[in-house]
């Protein structure tokens, strides 16, 4: 009977340890993934001189308006990379939800462009069709 109630409680223990609950300081593994994605793009705008020209010099600076608009700090975000970066198991899942998300806003965006070229061509025809509507209209009237 000992051993049946030990042996419960062993693996009772070690499931709870598997889950490691992240502490209160820690900011949540969604608010990060957030977080993250927006220091993503942030980056990739950081390429692109015509937008790198408008933003602050220090790009480290950039990230504290991304920070606070989540409602931290760059120390709960630095405190919270070291937990994660112990926790790999809860790291890799952030940066699999961040890739995740900056995956789905690339389709969009390419969406979003194929869509645009096609309204272009269709209004590029459209004027090419006018063009040779009021040509031959012309041509009639002579």
């Amino acid at each position: 009977m000992k051993k049946t109630v030990f042996i419960i409680v062993v693996i009772f223990l070690s499931a709870c340890a598997k889950e490691s609950k992240s502490p209160d300081y820690v900011i949540p593994q969604d608010k990060m993934v957030n977080i993250i994605t927006d220091i993503h793009i942030m980056d990739g705008l950081n390429t692109m001189s015509n937008v790198r020209r408008k933003l602050a010099k220090d790009s480290i600076s950039n990230y504290d308006v991304i920070f606070t608009n989540y409602g931290y700090s760059r120390s709960d975000f630095d405190t919270s990379i070291y937990f994660y970066s112990k926790n790999i198991d809860q790291f890799d899942k952030i940066y699999e939800d961040v890739l995740n998300k900056l995956n789905e806003m690339e389709t969009i965006v390419k969406q979003e462009s194929v869509e645009e070229e096609a309204k272009k061509e269709e209004r590029r025809k459209k004027r090419e069709l006018e063009k040779k509507e009021n040509s031959k209209k012309k041509k009639e009237k002579q």
